[in-house]
């Protein structure tokens, strides 16, 4: 049978994706709960761990989902119109960022009070101006951006669509075309050193380097979704594993080689700015291939617990960050060991999303955006409301 008819049969039963798309929103929450020990709140050392787990996690992590929202983004506009598909993204995307501001808390760690009230509330009660912040919800609002194209493109050119993801990758085209991207725009991702991407703050701010280092990920996503013997060799134990124990090193080095220098993460020259940022670069997109790989090597099939996962993946990662700095932060005060308040932090940052998806979210629309209308058990005898539910 021929690699693409053969890739095409076999699609929908790629379980190792939906798994992987998961695990990189719940790492998310591991990654905030390690944050706290980059500088803890208590006033005491960061943690050498912690920092390496963090920086390894945000090495790959945000990069993986953008390739992964790509992949997706191909497959999905194989079987409907694009521009439907695109107006359910924004719609899915969008109203997460709605809820941030209407109900979610601000986090101010710069103050005695760590909570603030949502924006809506102040705007409300105090008449506070909005501020439109995005916090750990950025990622969405870059992707309602790559939609947005996506319908422009769409409503210009439909064609260009169909050139992007008809191009199939190879590891020749991997590294002679999308690693020097990749290297050339690090510099822009991280322009003044640091382990932190330039990314947006607020609704309507744009850090280019940072978007365009995303939306090359999202492209590469879109062109492996039909490159069948790409995907083939990336399941290949000799791929994978060397890849991942040697860019794995990467971050780690580089971390190291920050926390020796007279002002850590700040670079003193051009060529130290190049070589850092583009060992970084080479880093994300290996690590990224390789976790892909390992995944689809290893994950062949779904479960009830699996399946769960899926489903309650992106309202745990929406809701999570108010319970993680939370719990995390107290247990750290009442003098915890790191183990403990890593565990209850995390714990929460689980257990609190999931306690309001079934309590609240399950039971109204709101389900469609999280997990779709197909896959949402509520329904409603409302006319207006069912045909809404056409765009989910």
């Amino acid at each position: 049978m021929d690699y693409r008819l053969q890739y095409l049969v076999m699609i929908d039963r790629l379980h190792s994706l939906d798994f992987l798309r998961a695990f990189a929103l719940l790492m998310g929450v591991l990654l905030h709960v390690l944050m706290l020990f980059l500088e803890p709140l208590d006033g005491s050392e960061p943690r050498l761990g912690a920092s390496i787990i963090f920086i390894w996690i945000h090495t790959w992590r945000m990069p993986l989902f953008m390739l992964l929202a790509g992949f997706f983004t191909a497959l999905s506009i194989q079987k409907r119109d694009v521009g439907n598909y695109a107006l359910n993204r924004l719609i899915r995307l969008g109203v997460p960022i709605l809820i941030l501001w209407a109900v979610i808390p601000e986090i101010d760690e710069g103050t005695n009070d760590l909570f603030k009230l949502p924006e809506l509330i102040s705007y409300l009660l105090h008449d506070i101006p909005f501020t439109l912040r995005l916090d750990h919800l950025w990622f969405l609002y870059y992707l309602l951006i790559f939609y947005g194209v996506l319908l422009l493109l769409n409503c210009i050119t439909p064609k260009a669509i169909k050139f992007i993801t008809d191009c199939e990758l190879s590891f020749f085209r991997i590294f002679v075309l999308w690693l020097p991207i990749l290297i050339l725009l690090s510099p822009l991702n991280k322009p003044t050193g640091g382990i932190f991407g330039d990314i947006p703050t607020t609704f309507g701010e744009v850090k280019l380097g940072s978007m365009l280092f995303m939306a090359s990920f999202y492209l590469i996503g879109m062109q492996i979704q039909k490159s069948v013997r790409f995907l083939e060799q990336l399941q290949r134990k000799r791929f994978w594993l060397p890849s991942l124990i040697i860019m794995s090193l990467v971050p780690i080095g580089l971390l190291g080689w920050g926390g020796m220098k007279d002002e850590p993460f700040v670079f003193s020259s051009v060529v130290e700015m190049w070589v850092a940022n583009g060992l970084s670069g080479s880093a994300a997109l290996l690590l990224v291939l390789s976790i892909m790989g390992v995944s689809m090597h290893k994950i062949s099939s779904s479960g009830p617990i699996l399946n769960w996962l899926i489903k309650l993946s992106y309202p745990i990662y929406v809701f999570h960050l108010m319970f993680v700095i939370s719990v995390s932060g107290t247990s750290m005060y009442l003098g915890f060991n790191d183990w403990l308040v890593t565990l209850f932090g995390f714990a929460s940052g689980i257990l609190g999303p999931v306690t309001i998806y079934y309590a609240i979210v399950s039971w109204t629309p709101l389900d469609w955006v999280f997990n779709g209308y197909k896959n949402s058990k509520f329904r409603t005898k409302s006319a207006v409301m069912n045909k809404l539910a056409r765009y989910f």
